[in-house]
């Protein structure tokens, strides 16, 4: 729930309907035949900036906020919502995890090993995404099912390709 009052809720809404219209960026259902409630993009109800801020009818803002033990994937608005258009965790791992794979396989190929910290560091910088995210994906590349294994030396973790007859 926002942390606005009534008034400034009222304002909020007059101000964001004359922007975008009397409608709900969800379904485009008009605010005659349902009640449309101020939508937060960001999901950040303390957000209040105008940019952030959309009027979405009932329906579409529960298919966006529903109860914990009734979640579904949040692509069932069927309408487009403006607040489901942004990249979900799911099509940015689809990008940027196969350019963290080619940097890894790259640098392997090159290198034989290389330190796990660089592979790290350096492919999220190549990768545009977080040194968090890149651990993950190199903890997945060096699993029990992954082609590549770390060894420690003299403090520093290697990574290198697992040997052939190694992998299943």
């Amino acid at each position: 729930m926002s942390n606005k009052n009534g008034r400034d809720r009222k304002r909020d809404y007059e101000n964001i309907k004359k922007r975008d219209g009397a409608y709900c960026r969800g379904c485009q259902v008009l605010e005659t035949e349902r009640e449309l409630i101020i939508h937060h993009k960001d999901n950040n109800n303390s957000n209040n900036n105008y940019s952030n801020q959309i009027l979405l009818c009932r329906k579409c803002n529960y298919l966006v906020h529903p109860r914990l033990s009734e979640r579904k994937p949040l692509d069932v608005c069927g309408g487009g919502c403006d607040s489901l258009d942004r990249e979900t965790e799911i099509t940015i791992n689809r990008e940027k995890e196969p350019k963290f794979r080619e940097y890894v396989e790259f640098r392997v190929g090159e290198e034989k090993q290389v330190p796990q910290q660089d592979l790290i560091n350096g492919g999220a910088e190549y990768c545009g995404c977080s040194i968090k995210t890149t651990r993950r994906y190199l903890g997945k590349l060096t699993s029990s099912e992954g082609k590549y294994q770390k060894n420690k030396i003299e403090n520093i973790i290697m990574i290198y390709l697992k040997e052939e007859s190694r992998m299943i």
